[in-house]
Order: C-alpha cells, then sequence, then structure tokens
C-alpha cells in the first residue's frame, strides 16, 4: 500500500494537467524552472493554453494525434515569453527599417563602418540615423562620434546620431540640409555646441530639455504607409527573435493616436500581428491632454481588444505614460534634475480624476523622488474623495525614488515599470550624482521586498535598446552594457526571480497577472526556447540570449533557420529596398 502511494504522489509531481482535450502542440527534452521551485521537461499546449507540464515525454507523446505539432527542444532552456512593461513598440515598427542600429557592438570604428556602407545605399534625400539603444561605455574607445568622423563615413548622405535623450551628433551635411548655422536659435533648455572660435561642433545638446533632439527626430524623412506595414513585420519579427511574446506601449512623443499605430493596428485587424500589445495612449499638446484623454475615452473602452482573433492581442488599455506634460520630468542623467512646471499639480490632477472617473489605468513617467514627490501629494489628495483602489496605475522609471515615497505608493495601490535605463546611462548618473546614490538607483530590491507590483522593460527604442536581455543582464550582474559595475548583492537580482519580474511581474501592468507570466496549465502558451541556459551561463554572455523559437498563443511565430528549419518562416526582404536592415 506505502508502494502504491508512493507511485501515486511521483505521478502527480511529475505531471500537472489542465485538461484532457488532444494536444495542438508537445515540446519535450526542455529545460524549464517554475516559479514555485518546479523542474519540468516536457509538456502540451491546446487551444493556445498550456495543457501538460511532466518528466514523462513519452507519456506525453502517446497523446499526438497527426496534426500535433511536436517540438524536440534540444536540451534547451524554456520560458514564458518575456513581457516588456514599456517599450515604444508601435512608434518603433514605424521607423525600424530606416535606423541603423548600434546594439551590441563593441568598437566605434565598427559604427562608423556601419554608417560608410548604409551610406553608400541610401538615396538621395534620404538619411543615415542611428536612433538611441547604445552607450558609448559600450565601445572600447569611450566616447561620441565626432561630426568630423560622420562626415568622413558619409560626406554626400545626411547623418543623425542619437545618444539617448542627452545629446545628439550631426555630420556636415545634415547641417546643411536642417539649414542649422551658429545664429540659429535652439528650442529652450539646449544648445547647439560651438567650439573656442564659435562654430558649430555638429553636437546637439539637451540641458535638460531634449526638445532639440526631438525636433530634430522629427524633421527626418518617414516611410510610406506601405513601408511602415513592412517596417512593423520586421520589427516585431526582431523581438520575436529576443523571446518578446508581449508588450506594454508607453505611447511617445511624435506620435499620435490613432493617426500613427495604423500600421501596428492593420496588422492586429487582420490578424498578423504577432505579439501582444497593450497600449497606453500619450497626449502630443500640451494645454489639450483632457481633450485627447476625453475623444479617447468616447471613442474607445478601457481594455478594448482589436485583435481579430486572439485574447488580450490589441488593447487600448489606459492613459499615459505622460499624462500632463507640465508634470514631466527629463531621464537626462548628463544634466541637472529638472523641476516640474508650476502648474503640474492643478493639470495632473483633472487628468487623473477623469481616468478613474472613467475607469482607465493609467502611468506617469517620472525619474526623479522630487517629482514623485508631488505627484504622490496629488494622489493622495484625490484619493480622498475618488479611491485609486478602482484602477490599476503605474509610476514608470522610478530611478531615484526615496523609501518614504515607495511606501505612500504601496499604501495607494500603485506599481512601479522599472526598466534599464542605468544599463545605458549609469556612468553618466554616477559622475554627478555619485557612487552611494547610484547602489539604489533604482531601489529594485526594495520595491520587490515591500509588495510592490514590478514588471521589466527596455524603454526602447530611442533611450535605450529594446533588447530586453540587456535589461535582464543589467538586473543580475548591477552592471552597464559597458561592463561598469553599478550595484552590489543589495540591489541585484538571482536569475529566476529577475525572470519572473519578466514575465509575470509585467503581466499585472495589463491585468493579465492571471492568464500569462507562467508555464502552467490553463495560461496562455506564449514561450521561447533559447539558444542558451540563462539560468547557468556566465553574466557576460548573457546579452548574447536570442530565442531558437518563440510561440505566441499556442502558435510557432518564429524560429530560426538553422535550429527549427521546418518552422522557420521567412520574412519578406524590408522596404525600401536600401534599408539598413537588409544590409
Amino acid at each position: 500500500m506505502k508502494l502504491i502511494k508512493s507511485l501515486l504522489s511521483v505521478a502527480i509531481s511529475s505531471t500537472i494537467a489542465f485538461n484532457a482535450l488532444a494536444a495542438d502542440m508537445i515540446v519535450y527534452n526542455s529545460k524549464i524552472d517554475t516559479y514555485d521551485g518546479q523542474k519540468f521537461s516536457a509538456f502540451s499546449v491546446t487551444d493556445g493554453r498550456f495543457e501538460q507540464l511532466t518528466n514523462d515525454k513519452e507519456q506525453l507523446l502517446k497523446e499526438k494525434t497527426a496534426d500535433t505539432i511536436v517540438i524536440d527542444a534540444q536540451g534547451r532552456r524554456v520560458i514564458p515569453g518575456l513581457n516588456d512593461s514599456h517599450l515604444h513598440v508601435v512608434r518603433g515598427g514605424r521607423f525600424y527599417n530606416l535606423e541603423t542600429r548600434w546594439e551590441g557592438i563593441d568598437s566605434l570604428a565598427t559604427g562608423l563602418e556601419m554608417i560608410k556602407k548604409n551610406a553608400k545605399v541610401t538615396p538621395k534625400g534620404q538619411w543615415v540615423r542611428v536612433v538611441g539603444g547604445w552607450s558609448p561605455y559600450q565601445f572600447k574607445e569611450k566616447r561620441l562620434p565626432t561630426s568630423a568622423e560622420l562626415t568622413e563615413a558619409a560626406p554626400d548622405t545626411p547623418v543623425f546620431v542619437l545618444h539617448l535623450y542627452s545629446g545628439g551628433v550631426l555630420n556636415k551635411k545634415a547641417m546643411q540640409v536642417l539649414g542649422i548655422t551658429k545664429n540659429t536659435v535652439p528650442p529652450k533648455g539646449s544648445y547647439y555646441e560651438k567650439d573656442a572660435n564659435g562654430e558649430l561642433t555638429g553636437r546637439l545638446v539637451a540641458d535638460p530639455n531634449p526638445m532639440i533632439l526631438y525636433k530634430t527626430i522629427a524633421a527626418l524623412p518617414q516611410l510610406s504607409a506601405e513601408e511602415q506595414l513592412n517596417s512593423s513585420k520586421h520589427y516585431y519579427n526582431k523581438l520575436l527573435s529576443l523571446g518578446v511574446t508581449s508588450v506594454i506601449d508607453a505611447g511617445g512623443g511624435g506620435h499620435t493616436f490613432p493617426e500613427n499605430y495604423q500600421a501596428s493596428t492593420a496588422l492586429a485587424v487582420t490578424g498578423e500581428l504577432p505579439i501582444r500589445v497593450s497600449n497606453y495612449l500619450f497626449p502630443q499638446t500640451p494645454g489639450k491632454e483632457i481633450q485627447s484623454f476625453t475623444q479617447w475615452m468616447s471613442s474607445y473602452n478601457a481594455n478594448q481588444d482589436l485583435h481579430s482573433h486572439m485574447d488580450n492581442g490589441y488593447v487600448i488599455e489606459g492613459g499615459g505614460e505622460l499624462l500632463a506634460w507640465s508634470a514631466s520630468d527629463y531621464e537626462n542623467f548628463t544634466s541637472g534634475r529638472p523641476d516640474l512646471a508650476a502648474d503640474a499639480e492643478d493639470e495632473l490632477e483633472k487628468v487623473v480624476r477623469l481616468h478613474l472617473l472613467q475607469g482607465w489605468p493609467f502611468r506617469i513617467h517620472a525619474t526623479y523622488d522630487q517629482s514623485i514627490e508631488r505627484m504622490l501629494t496629488v494622489f493622495e489628495e484625490i484619493n480622498k474623495t475618488q479611491p485609486f483602489n478602482k484602477v490599476r496605475w503605474i509610476i514608470d522609471h522610478a530611478e531615484t525614488v526615496s523609501d518614504k515615497n515607495l511606501a505612500r505608493i504601496k499604501k495607494l495601490g500603485g506599481a512601479i515599470a522599472v526598466q534599464g535605463r542605468m544599463a545605458f546611462a549609469g556612468e553618466d548618473f554616477a559622475k554627478r550624482y555619485g557612487k552611494q546614490q547610484t547602489k539604489r538607483t533604482p531601489p529594485i530590491k526594495k520595491m520587490l521586498a515591500m509588495g510592490i507590483p514590478v514588471g521589466f522593460g527596455t524603454d526602447g527604442t530611442r533611450v535605450a535598446s529594446f533588447n530586453p536581455w540587456a535589461t535582464y543582464y543589467w538586473a543580475v550582474s548591477g552592471k552597464t552594457v559597458g561592463g561598469y559595475t553599478l550595484y552590489d548583492k543589495t540591489n541585484t537580482l538571482d536569475r529566476l526571480t529577475a525572470l519572473q519580474v519578466f514575465t509575470q511581474g509585467s503581466a499585472y501592468f495589463s491585468g493579465e497577472e492571471m492568464l500569462k507570466g507562467q508555464i502552467e496549465p490553463g495560461m496562455y502558451a506564449d514561450f521561447a526556447i533559447l539558444n542558451q541556459d540563462i539560468l547557468t551561463v556566465t553574466e557576460s554572455k548573457l546579452l548574447k540570449t536570442q530565442a531558437e523559437l518563440t510561440v505566441v498563443d499556442g502558435k510557432v511565430q518564429y524560429a530560426a533557420k538553422q535550429s527549427f528549419p521546418k518552422l522557420h518562416k521567412p520574412l519578406q526582404k524590408a522596404l525600401p529596398a536600401w534599408s539598413p536592415v537588409n544590409q
């Protein structure tokens, strides 16, 4: 009798089941660690949900039919699909095919060669552009390019290189095209750098206002509607190749809803959007925030899904990350901390009360504790008459948030979306604010210990890279992409916890924590098979992590040609033909 009970116990512990329908997909020979400490090697998927988890692949394979997709994971690590809780993905898709990306390269010389190569095929009237996602500290040279270097690489093609939202560099041709002279007046809070002789150096400096950078980006040529659709497909495919299956979009400047969302919206309504996207809407005009939100709220419901067939596939989630232009700071650590405008509280109160009245979730950009202090004072006053527990609300970034304000966020039921911006700007922050402040910027471990919902993201593509593994590497190593140590063990996470924050944690921000973010029976079958075991490889290798296969809603959306040739889906070439994506 004891033997029978023992065998039953083993069977129960080695297999977890959701239902008994025939499996659509079976994955075996894999490494799976669940967040409750269990290990499995095989699972099945039915109707877009995880069905059985087991260590008995033979039993699972007995249940396959002629239509079951059977995948040998080749002993690789399998994870829940990553969920980027703060990525400007729809805007990123609009421009992806136009951009030269410097993610992961270790030499400025290599970057300049990329510009030279792309300039040779860029037609007249178009630009070579590097729009964020890199740090000068990742280069052996440890510096920005100069205008002269960009001019040498592309003498006849305008070039713009954006460094986060701290500054940028134009080559000589670009300054000519934009009509910038030493007498040009820059936007307030920024300047065109000049040398000792009063001549332009080609550098644009946000000090701290990045409007000079926004205006430069806006002046560059854009893609046609057809090209934007193609570009978005390529960008989503790139994210899938990194193991991303969900994104919570934070809107963005120069990106108007619904006009500039047409490519991603078209993919959603035709059922071609391969990643789950939840959209927070961002008002574009200072002083007209209430009008924008009122119009959107009259046309859409919070949590309205526009995807043709995938649950929570393309959702109108709420408002933000900008709620009121007067109540927003800048994340420029090369310059001093900006204060919110004097009328920030009044403007913010109106917008937040509207969201609570309409039951719309909201998120708000706040880099510095001083900004968060003022925002929370407004929120606490509103909470007296309009309870905050009626909606989910989020503080975005919170790099220098204090313990006192963490407690206030916790009391009001808020959540914090944390991105790996310090992975790209940590050196600049440490120079300005010192090592002691840097050690807790942001205080990730403290947030989690207090029970505040936290989700990881990237803030790609302009401020940081869209590569989620840069954020993951930063969170577990405490280092920048340039190798500078920011934190000790008091503010770094173990690898499984960091993965949980990037999956289950982020799912909270779209109200889906009971639906996705775990490999568990009944959850959405969104997962990735990785090229390496992120729980055991050396830290430096984490930045090289990619997906060999990515599944969303139980369907293969990406498969590396070499590892899974039968499941590989080739993409149409990038448009226009001269796109850096094709080079």
